[in-house]
């Protein structure tokens, strides 16, 4: 149904959604229709470490549990509530508690420093938080200091500080039946605020709609409508602090797959997972796909059952997806989809085996339009013309927390938003991600922002200037690279920089590319870093070498 007018490609007729409920009585809804049924009994999670194996009904019943308990405790509609853990079933079940409520969930990174811990609840302004009894050991001095939060409850183990709420005190015994989620207005009511940093700088919380995820539930089950293979179970490690980690396992729970999921990556036990539980889908990034075409270690374990892998988070070379292919000897293909957190999760898909190109992030979501506009002119870019795509629709996020100015940057003249990527599509209307404009670095999957760890590398004495841009890695996408610029008469290493950013960044911000000492960072005449001249030079450098 994919139709090129005017060169803008349009995914075809849009889906109904039932725009008038919450996404929590969505869900509830769904589960609801198997409770009392076979389905119903049926595996929905399984903790790949733990063994802990969680039925669709059990499911229901811990997120009314939850959500009534949350009700007695007093969220409502408008609140925010803050979830920090890492992966776990209480995670899902809490989360999709507090949409029920009608408040809004902001995840956050278990990993991430004081400061950047401190920054995202500036923008969120959480007035509960539900965290884990490991993000309580690592963050509580930082939690304390936030003072919108009133009340923290603890999802697991005993309460580490006094006040804090056990999880097991929001269990209150419930109905399924006779829960009802709080009614709100699905297309302005906020239902995430995820953290992004758009095209440029600090990280920004992006407010996702009632609407917005329904939409982004209803592109799952209309793909699974074209499934020609039923129970599949599917393999997970991606953080549900993450838009990729936690929209895909909701709306794959939605459709009823069964997920084992993992808390982080582990070599061996990932690929034991896969032998042991017979996966048939991995939903994955592009270091798990390298991992697999590459390591030694794959070929030591049955991965036979593999018949897809999803890919998202960052592009991945046919090569690596061709190199792949050959460790899954059943696997009928890699698929990559693109979009990002300010499109709700996936803005255009590869799923269709007929239609798939290697190397293609696929065609727009059914509903959405989009085109490719020429970085000088902004004129609209026929086939095969590379220049910044720019997409419009109902999965596009609501604006930016508390931000109208960076909202308004991101949104052109005609409604779009401009993703800050370099791309073009085919004759078919099938896209291809080819460079990044904007400045943000993607390592592993994980953003960088480049503003965030420059002020860092500021503070350090030694330290005039500084330029962080992404060298290209095959293993991890990019790693954050540094151009340094040194004060008059002193003198610092490479080391010496690299561990100062260390002790004052979260794992994926630190500078895997090391560190280059130049005389200036190159500027146009408005002050703007050329981050494109940089790049040019790690490409001259790493040629150099070769």
């Amino acid at each position: 149904m994919v139709s090129i007018i005017n060169n803008v490609v349009h995914g075809g007729p849009a889906f109904y959604i039932p725009a008038h409920i919450s996404f929590g009585q969505y869900v509830v809804d769904k589960f609801r229709a198997v409770f009392d049924t076979e389905e119903g009994s049926k595996v929905a999670m399984i903790n790949g470490e733990t063994g802990q194996e969680t039925t669709y009904r059990q499911l229901l019943q811990e997120i009314v549990n939850v959500g009534t308990g949350l009700k007695k405790l007093g969220v409502k509609r408008g609140d925010v509530v803050a979830l920090c853990s890492e992966n776990k079933l209480e995670y899902i079940a809490a989360a999709l508690a507090v949409v029920c409520c009608g408040a809004t969930i902001t995840p956050l990174n278990i990993q991430y420093t004081k400061d950047e811990m401190t920054h995202v609840m500036k923008i969120s302004k959480p007035n509960m938080l539900i965290c884990s009894e490991a993000a309580m050991k690592l963050n509580y001095s930082t939690f304390k200091t936030v003072p919108s939060i009133k009340k923290i409850i603890q999802l697991d183990g005993e309460p580490t500080v006094a006040g804090v709420i056990p999880y097991r005190e929001l269990l209150v015994a419930t109905d399924v039946w006779a829960f009802e989620a709080t009614e709100v207005q699905g297309w302005t009511d906020t239902a995430y605020i995820l953290y992004s940093s758009g095209t440029t700088g600090l990280p920004k919380g992006v407010m996702l709609t009632h609407l917005n995820i329904l939409y982004s539930a209803a592109n799952f089950e209309n793909g699974d409508k074209n499934n020609p293979i039923p129970d599949l179970k599917f393999l997970t490690i991606v953080p549900w602090y993450h838009a990729y980690g936690l929209m895909s396992t909701i709306n794959y729970l939605i459709v009823r797959k069964q997920l084992v999921y993992l808390s982080g990556f582990n070599p061996k036990k990932y690929l034991n997972a896969i032998q042991e539980y017979k996966i048939n889908v991995l939903v994955a990034v592009p270091p798990i796909v390298v991992f697999l075409a590459k390591s030694p270690l794959a070929t030591q374990y049955d991965l036979s059952s593999v018949l897809v892998v999803l890919c998202g988070a960052a592009p991945l070379s046919v090569e690596t997806i061709n190199d792949a292919m050959k460790r899954l000897p059943t696997c009928l293909g890699i698929f990559q989809g693109y979009g990002m957190t300010e499109t709700s999760l996936l803005a255009t898909t590869d799923l269709d085996m007929e239609k798939s190109k290697p190397g293609s992030g696929g065609y727009p979501v059914p509903g959405l339009k989009a085109k490719v506009v020429d970085l000088d002119t902004g004129k609209k870019q026929g086939p095969r013309q590379s220049g910044e795509i720019c997409l419009k629709g109902p999965l596009m996020m609501k604006g930016y927390a508390g931000n109208e100015a960076a909202t308004r940057e991101m949104i052109d003249s005609e409604g779009y938003l401009k993703t800050g990527d370099i791309g073009y599509y085919d004759e078919d209307g099938s896209f291809f991600v080819i460079d990044r404009l904007k400045e943000l670095i993607k390592y592993k999957g994980y953003q960088v922002p480049p503003a965030e760890v420059e002020s860092v590398l500021l503070e350090h004495p030694a330290v005039a200037e500084s330029a962080v841009v992404g060298a290209p890695d095959e293993a991890a996408g990019e790693l954050p690279t540094a151009f340094v610029v040194l004060k008059p008469g002193i003198t610092a290493t490479e080391k010496e920089i690299i561990d100062f950013a260390a002790t004052r960044l979260s794992t994926a911000k630190r500078l895997h590319g090391g560190v280059i000492f130049i005389d200036a960072i190159p500027k146009n005449p408005s002050g703007k870093i050329l981050r494109r001249v940089l790049r040019q030079k790690l490409k001259e450098k790493k040629k150099s070498k070769l």
